[in-house]
């Protein structure tokens, strides 16, 4: 016996199942939860938001810290229980700077009248197809600048890391 089915029915079930991937995809991307900092899950920064002085994101033993003295640095465990060793840090001073997450995905620290002190060089015009950016400080010691491009592919580009740097060729390494 043979079954039929419509060209049109078939299409509607392809559609269906695909906003379903791309709807749960968009909500993990964009989930709180991630914010858990038992050890396990990464935190995470979403676009829009910021680190003040004195604010610090991180997950077990990885912490992304905004110091005083206006240093954004990322610390991990030392060895043996010792005191936590800066592991990456984008050597900037200044009391009041903050670090923000841009809308165009930029991961920036910012001196206290607004001036760029230092830039992931992830945001700008060539990124507008990478919609949802967030940084993530996981449990293995690294952060990561990640990004869902704007298609039917629910996968997550790696634009930039503190142990690798820019990744992607959405930004620009003269900027």
């Amino acid at each position: 016996m043979t079954t039929r089915t419509s060209p049109k029915a078939t299409t509607r079930a392809a559609t269906l199942a695909a906003s379903a991937v791309l709807a749960t995809a968009a909500l993990l991307a964009t989930s709180d939860t991630a914010r858990a900092a038992d050890g396990n899950a990464a935190a995470t920064l979403s676009t829009g938001e910021s680190l003040s002085p004195g604010d610090r994101l991180g997950t077990g033993d990885t912490h992304l810290v905004m110091q005083g003295d206006g240093d954004l640095v990322l610390y991990t465990a030392g060895a043996g229980g010792s005191a936590p060793q800066p592991r990456w840090r984008s050597g900037t001073t200044g009391e009041g700077n903050r670090a923000a997450l841009r809308a165009d995905g930029n991961l920036v620290v910012t001196a206290k009248d607004g001036g760029v002190l230092w830039e992931s060089r992830t945001g700008g015009a060539d990124c507008l197809h990478l919609p949802v950016t967030r940084l993530t400080v996981r449990p293995d010691g690294d952060m990561s600048i990640l990004t869902m491009p704007n298609s039917e592919a629910p996968y997550v580009i790696r634009l930039w890391s503190a142990t690798l740097g820019l990744q992607f060729p959405c930004g620009s390494a003269t900027r």
